[in-house]
């Protein structure tokens, strides 16, 4: 299941703004993991629900107020949000580097699932052919699998 959702992480489709939205978004849950972290006195993750996008056009004070409150945190006086948040900045980048391997063996990998499945059906008695059926930048699933059982 995890494999068939690879194609879907990615961004290829999606406008500047809306890449600029999902950085915002990651670099700020980023930024509140290390603050809850720090706050409970565990090194463990706290997932966070989806974010309504209201809360993303504001600052990092105020996400961190809604997450804080998502997670009955309280929040103390004083905290210093410039360094949170660019501590949530340099862990994006982090992030990026980390996944730049995974983006580089992505493709390859998602077109070895395709043509494992296309095999898996060849073997049950189907003809199958495999093509692209639009561009990739249109959409990263721009493969598909045509099976037809028998002759």
């Amino acid at each position: 299941r995890h494999d068939l959702k690879l194609p879907l992480r990615q961004t290829v489709t999606a406008g500047r703004r809306e890449r600029q939205w999902r950085r915002r978004e990651v670099s700020w849950r980023l930024a509140f993991d290390s603050l809850q972290r720090e706050l409970r006195g565990e090194d463990s993750y706290l997932p966070l629900p989806a974010v309504p996008k209201h809360w993303l056009a504001g600052d990092f004070a105020g996400f961190a107020g809604w997450a804080a409150q998502q997670k009955a945190l309280v929040l103390p006086a004083g905290i210093d949000w410039h360094t949170v948040e660019q501590q949530g900045e340099q862990r994006w980048h982090a992030v990026q580097q980390m996944e730049f391997v995974q983006h580089r063996f992505q493709r390859p990998l998602e077109l070895w699932l395709l043509l494992d499945k296309a095999l898996y059906l060849q073997e049950q008695g189907y003809q199958v052919t495999v093509g692209r059926f639009c561009d990739y930048r249109d959409s990263p699933r721009n493969w598909m699998i045509q099976a037809r059982l028998g002759n």
